[in-house]
């Protein structure tokens, strides 16, 4: 009788209807995602052959690309949530138009912070470390890797405006296709072959480059060939409302997704002043975490999907009913990874080659300390980004990611590392302490339901 109970929320979870559709728009998303992660572990892996400056100076390079990254993450979540509306209500045009002014307005955004990070790459890597050899090769990083914010932009705008169409299988297959891409050029750049000598960090940035390019290139090909709507549409002439509605999800979730990047810079510098083999072992486990987090980054986007269609549709109670289902099921999903994790973290850190003597102590707590998390902080991935956002309700995500991340988590960590002088693990734990505080704050919000919201622009064409 008690194991019956106990299976019984789980039974429902399984039997829910809605789980078809879930499966269809998260799955692929997951995927996609987990290879991305695999794709920035296999460049950190690969390229700590070369020492754990090279190691080090991938994951603080990488950081500056991850801030720039989250302004396109801002605009395409804008993009997203507004064009799932009006898929739901049926206006193409609209969704059409929205998509333009996101890819205009994130190149002019982006082409300054491309060439602020490249020309002063060096200067700005002071900040997150001292160590003059890993400066100098995050900064060659950078140089070789200068056109991918741009190239990706064109890609995250365009993924999301598919996804939010109901098609999130398209980005998966050219993803994977640039994934193996970028892989095969890692392992020919960085450790060199076919008369091209090893490059180490060099190749890494250079093949990211080729491969993004690549990826542009196909999805243009594919959206021709198919005559696909984000082509052959027409925009409307009139823009104005639209671009108003667009600025008010698209700011404030930019203003977070910055507030947010710089808060894990800021992080990344505080453990880069513990020390160069604090800083490795933290840049190592960044990229892993993000590979456990890419399935539920699967499921935050499906209730985006889902959840916008049904605001757009005004159909309230269903879109009550898609979020409580998908909360059920990120909870259950995250003991679960949680308890895996913790069960196989020796494999785990020997697949990350965290297991020498110099490494081993500082990331053997910090993986249980990550495992221990991950429930509360994929619960707060689906309430923030899954349906919060969905609603349009970003000036309390940009004030709550403010208040959890530079008013608890940054300064009890800047605390331990440099007042308390505490081991890693320690400081590394502190993180978490924002995780619970942004938990009870988005369960609150949540139960308000001020983020029941159709953010369409009714009659104004």
């Amino acid at each position: 009788m008690t194991i019956k109970t106990n299976f019984n929320p789980l039974c429902k979870l399984m039997q829910n209807p809605m789980l078809p559709k879930v499966v269809r728009l998260a799955f692929p998303v997951a995927i996609q995602s987990a290879l991305v992660a695999i794709l920035s572990l296999a460049d950190l892996l690969m390229v700590s052959d070369f020492g754990k400056e090279a190691t080090a100076s991938v994951g603080i390079a990488s950081k500056w690309h991850f801030v720039a990254i989250m302004i396109m993450a801002g605009l395409s979540s804008a993009n997203g949530v507004l064009v799932a509306q009006y898929w739901g209500k049926n206006d193409r045009r609209a969704a059409k138009t929205i998509t333009g002014l996101a890819f205009w307005f994130g190149i002019k955004l982006l082409i300054p912070v491309t060439l602020i990070i490249t020309l002063f790459s060096s200067s700005i890597m002071l900040l997150q470390t001292s160590d003059s050899m890993v400066i100098e090769l995050g900064a060659t990083y950078l140089w070789y890797s200068f056109p991918v914010l741009l190239l990706t932009h064109v890609i995250i705008v365009a993924e999301s405006s598919m996804r939010s169409s109901g098609d999130a299988l398209t980005p998966l297959l050219l993803g994977a296709i640039t994934i193996v891409v970028n892989i095969a050029l890692n392992f020919w750049l960085i450790k060199g072959g076919l008369g091209v000598p090893a490059m180490g960090v060099a190749g890494a940035a250079l093949a990211t480059t080729i491969s993004r390019l690549l990826q542009v290139c196909l999805m243009a090909y594919y959206l021709k060939r198919k005559n696909h709507w984000l082509l052959h549409e027409k925009a409307l002439q009139q823009t104005h409302l639209l671009w108003v509605s667009y600025k008010k999800i698209a700011f404030p979730t930019i203003g977070s997704a910055v507030v947010w990047a710089l808060g894990t810079l800021v992080y990344q510098m505080i453990f880069g002043h513990m020390g160069t083999t604090e800083l490795a072992v933290f840049s190592m486990l960044g990229p892993f975490e993000s590979l456990c987090y890419s399935i539920f980054f699967g499921i935050s986007v499906a209730c985006s999907v889902l959840l916008g269609q049904s605001l757009g549709r005004d159909e309230y109670a269903q879109a009550l009913n898609i979020t409580q289902f998908f909360i059920r099921a990120v909870f259950a999903c995250g003991l679960f990874v949680g308890l895996l994790l913790l069960s196989g973290r020796e494999y785990i850190l020997s697949w990350l080659s965290l297991t020498d003597v110099e490494l081993y102590p500082l990331a053997s707590p910090a993986m249980i300390i990550m495992s221990s998390g991950i429930c509360i902080r994929m619960l707060n991935m689906v309430i923030i980004n899954g349906i919060l956002r969905s609603g349009g309700d970003n000036i309390f995500c940009l004030r709550m990611d403010f208040i959890t991340m530079w008013l608890v988590g940054i300064p009890l960590v800047a605390y331990g590392a440099f007042i308390g002088e505490w081991d890693f693990h320690y400081v590394y734990l502190m993180m978490i302490a924002e995780e619970i505080v942004k938990l009870s704050l988005c369960l609150h919000r949540y139960l308000q339901r001020r983020w029941m919201n159709n953010l369409t622009v009714v009659n104004a064409f």
